[in-house]
């Protein structure tokens, strides 16, 4: 879904403008929740209790997800992460029945088994990493061991190859954490790239590679260094385009939530075969060697976007015009020696096929025969590819179809299947790798009474992952496509209006009224109708009798929460920093309180920001309401200042006044900015 007059883009926060010019004075509110310090956690809280007893990790995969595997005498688990209602479960994968459940302190992203049989866990929401430990029995809930903070929002978890060390995504944070495996104490800390997710280290242990939801890029981290450097991988690919003179155009990206990496075992340089009796006449040509199965390689599951011609007014989204459809999937395979791409062009035929994996989710690789795995939602399904491939989404080998919301994949090389975890019906699905039919085994998690995911939220949920809806759009789009969690993909488009950026929607439907960019649509109802039509979609019926779909969508519109800073890891010359900056916001001379309320809210009134070019259908907008601001770059309608601080020095006079400020006190309301 998009922005514009028109679309979920400009959907409740106007993320362009951080400082909007109004003055007059305004009473201080109180000041916000910080990140604080949390209860430190000791070498000796974090250890195992009861040694050697219980689960222990099966396989050698060190790259969390939303389910892994253990091994307990004959048993084999899966422990699953249910975000919903912030679970743990642990499903006997071959008796198909659940063992135990065991409550969690919050809402779980990812897990990791680790060498000695402790599950560490991401708590998104509590900025937390739980570590749990098995008992002798399957049947019993794991036990909390330590709980240990780390910056907002964590992800994403992997092991290095000799389980000495853990790393942590932490997406709203925007850092990279190191901790001590025995022990939990941080290492280091670095800061990356917005919108981190999935992460694994190398096989050497030296470097992390990092996905990224947004923008197209992967990040690797040193780990073995003390300065511990960030370099960044370009993931953007061409693709051929005959509209507007564009002969091959560079794409960026989106939905970056998953990687994997090659994984081979080693093979003898030569076959060892018997002694045979000796050939008469010429020896015959040895048979030719079969393809490499790859090695060193990291895949990246992706999606491509053409947003269009921002100087140019579109019909609705994108480049209608173009011979690529607007967004098209590709696996990006990472030369992971020399940290580049090997996938640089989209290797699509110029027409939208139905049923492609518009929105990845998770991805595992098997390293017995180099079959690449992808867990898609919107088609709820399990691709198996080619991994040998510049770019293995065309090379697709089979498919399986799965329970709703897949979100996560672990792969049993010794029992030959693949284990999915579907959040959406909650149902863990077992895939028989050997076997020529569906062979999909289904056991259905315990839920609790009282879920805050009800009936109507959880409709919603699937209609806004749902992609191939026409009622949506037209070219296969979902509403998630361009809102990944609820969030944006970072991407300005070309619209009926001109370029527009696309705009959050978590956390950022209430008390925003008007909608869309120039607030056009005084309810959500309204500017989600909008939407469909400038997507070519044909709408969700919403007539008396007939609008349970559109209720729904909207329920769970309202349901999706932003991300919380509150306990996440700070210090506190930082917290200095915020304060001073809070205190520039509310002061006259700044004039920024006056037009956004109370430092995150709006007065919701529109202003004239002297837009004048042809691609501008007007430039009256909406106040922003100021909301998450932080991590929602770039920012203007138009995405024309890529971070906060440019906005605050390329604004003034149009949106409050900054040029008096000192260096520092523009960095103090910078910080101040990044609270809210």
């Amino acid at each position: 879904m998009r922005s514009g007059t028109s679309g979920l883009i400009g959907l409740a926060v106007l993320t362009a403008a951080a400082i909007s010019a109004c003055g007059g004075s305004n009473p201080v509110p109180s000041a916000p929740a910080q990140a604080g310090s949390a209860p430190k956690t000791t070498a000796a809280s974090c250890q195992r209790t009861k040694p050697n007893t219980g689960a222990a990790r099966l396989g050698t995969a060190r790259e969390g997800s939303t389910v892994a595997l253990a091994q307990n005498g004959a048993e084999t688990l899966a422990y699953v992460a249910d975000a919903d209602d912030n679970l743990l479960h642990t499903i006997d994968v071959n008796a198909g029945t659940e063992r135990a459940v065991t409550p969690l302190d919050g809402s779980p992203a990812q897990l990791l088994v680790l060498e000695d049989g402790r599950v560490a866990i991401t708590l998104r929401d509590k900025n937390r990493v739980q570590i749990l430990e098995p008992g002798a029995s399957s049947h019993d809930p794991l036990q909390t061991l330590c709980e240990v903070p780390v910056a907002a929002e964590p992800i994403g978890i992997a092991a290095t190859p000799d389980d000495r060390q853990i790393v942590v995504t932490s997406a709203w944070g925007k850092r990279l954490t190191a901790l001590d495996a025995a022990s939990m104490n941080v290492a280091f800390e670095v800061p990356i790239a917005r919108e981190p997710r999935a992460v694994l280290v190398d096989d050497d242990g030296t470097r992390a590679f990092i996905a990224h939801v947004v923008g197209a890029k992967m990040s690797v981290v040193d780990l073995a260094t003390g300065k511990h450097d960030v370099r960044e991988i370009d993931l953007r690919a061409k693709a051929v385009e005959r509209t507007f003179n564009v002969g091959s155009k560079l794409r960026g990206g989106c939905q970056g939530f998953a990687l994997a990496k090659s994984v081979v075992a080693e093979d003898d340089e030569e076959p060892r075969l018997a002694e045979k009796p000796l050939i008469k006449g010429q020896a015959p040509k040895p048979p030719p060697k079969a393809a490499p199965k790859p090695k060193g390689r990291v895949f990246a599951p992706m999606v491509t976007v053409d947003p269009g011609e921002l100087t140019i007014r579109s019909s609705g989204y994108g480049n209608p015009m173009a011979l690529t459809p607007t967004e098209a999937p590709i696996v990006s395979v990472i030369d992971g020696a020399a940290e580049r791409a090997l996938t640089t062009n989209v290797l699509a035929d110029g027409s939208r096929h139905a049923g492609e994996c518009l929105l990845p989710r998770s991805a595992a690789t098997n390293p017995s025969d180099g079959a690449l795995f992808v867990t898609c939602l919107g088609i709820d399904a399990v691709l198996e590819l080619d991994s040998r491939g510049i770019d293995p989404m065309r090379l697709e080998r089979r498919r399986w179809n799965v329970p709703a919301g897949p979100t996560g994949i672990a792969i049993d090389t010794g029992g030959k299947r693949a284990v999915v975890w579907s959040q959406f019906d909650r149902e863990l699905s077992v895939i028989d790798l050997d076997s020529e039919g569906e062979a999909v085994k289904r056991v259905a998690a315990s839920r609790k009474a009282k879920s805050e995911i009800t009936p109507e939220i959880a409709w919603g949920r699937r209609l806004f992952h749902r992609t191939d809806d026409p009622r949506i759009a037209k070219d296969g789009r979902a509403c998630a496509s361009c809102h990944p969690d609820g969030r944006e993909d970072a991407l300005t488009w070309s619209t009926p209006d001109g370029p527009r950026q696309t705009i959050m929607l978590a956390g950022r439907t209430h008390s925003t009224a008007p909608f869309s960019w120039m607030g056009n649509h005084s309810n959500l109802r309204a500017h989600v109708k909008e939407t469909f039509r400038r997507l070519g979609g044909m709408g969700l019926p919403d007539t008396p009798g007939n609008k349970g779909e559109i209720d729904a969508l909207i329920a769970y519109l309202g349901s999706m929460r932003g991300p919380s800073i509150e306990g996440a890891r700070a210090d506190e010359d930082q917290m200095k920093l915020v304060a001073r900056g809070r205190d520039l916001f509310f002061e006259d001379a700044q004039g920024c309180a006056t037009c956004h309320v109370g430092g995150s809210g709006t007065d919701s009134a529109k202003h004239d920001l002297g837009m004048s070019a042809a691609s501008h259908a007007q430039g009256a907008f909406d106040t922003p309401a100021l909301r998450f601001v932080s991590g929602t770059a770039p920012y203007f309608h138009d995405g024309r200042y890529a971070t906060l601080e440019e906005l605050l020095l390329g604004s003034d006079g149009k949106m409050g006044h900054t040029l008096q400020l000192s260096r520092q006190d523009v960095t103090a309301l910078k910080a101040y900015l990044e609270t809210l």
